[in-house]
């Protein structure tokens, strides 16, 4: 009995610590300072290179045959925006085919976390993971 309640009294004295520990808010500017790691330069540059080399790529798209090319351009980090308005014509033939496209673009980049977007009924966007929609 006399073990048990040693214990029982080391938890009370544990916890009773922890309490009055005091707790301060965030001070803001004059917080305590946190380990803060820096980013090497040398990445910061590549990064800064990989910016300087984008480019947006305008391309009608037609068939099946064009998705190569869309998915080149996005290996490479460009912007690629797709006009689709001979596609979206209200046929159902077309609108399963562009269905189709869009599947088969978005398949094929999945690996480099493309981004695909509607911009309006004529226009979609296909971003690189670097681009933020």
């Amino acid at each position: 009995m006399r073990f048990l309640s040693r214990l029982r009294s080391k938890d009370v004295s544990t916890t009773a610590e922890t309490d009055t520990k005091p707790k301060y808010p965030g001070l803001g500017v004059f917080s305590p300072a946190i380990d803060h790691t820096e980013l090497d330069p040398t990445h910061d540059c590549r990064r800064l290179a990989e910016l300087e080399s984008i480019f947006v790529r305008s391309k009608r798209l037609g068939s099946l045959e064009d998705v190569p090319y869309i998915v080149n351009q996005i290996r490479q980090g460009n912007i690629v925006l797709l006009d689709i308005s001979s596609l979206n014509d209200g046929k159902e033939k077309t609108h399963l085919e562009l269905k189709r496209i869009i599947e088969r673009i978005r398949g094929e980049t999945r690996s480099y976390q493309a981004d695909i977007a509607l911009v309006n009924d004529t226009c979609v966007i296909v971003t690189p993971s670097f681009v933020k929609l």
